[in-house]
């Protein structure tokens, strides 16, 4: 019973997760700003859940999973690199491995 409960709330949080990403997938102007905010809010949720104790997995696999994206930051930059826009390519990619390693730190820290 446990594991049913479990795999239903990781169906709910990831569905949610997965709808906030594609809302946020919108937010785009000279780097793919919601990718970006996704998986830093992602990370933060990943920081919040281990630090907690809290149902890990419920939260680290279901919302964070479904919210964050690393294929599409991937895809992103390459198509920037296609498009020979090599700054573009190298600030997407340093700013989403970057900025989500940090808000994790920061929600480790925080608590």
């Amino acid at each position: 019973m446990e594991l049913l409960i479990t795999t239903l709330a990781v169906g709910l949080f990831g569905g949610a997760g997965s709808v906030l990403r594609h809302l946020a997938s919108f937010w785009s102007g000279a780097l793919p700003w919601g990718i970006l905010l996704v998986n830093s809010i992602a990370s933060f949720v990943v920081g919040i859940a281990i630090s907690s104790g809290a149902n890990q997995i419920a939260w680290v696999v279901g919302l964070a999973g479904g919210l964050s994206t690393f294929s599409t930051f991937a895809a992103q930059s390459f198509v920037y690199l296609k498009n020979e826009q090599r700054f573009r390519a190298i600030a997407n990619f340093v700013l989403n491995l970057a900025v989500p390693a940090l808000s994790l730190l920061t929600a480790v820290i925080w608590l």
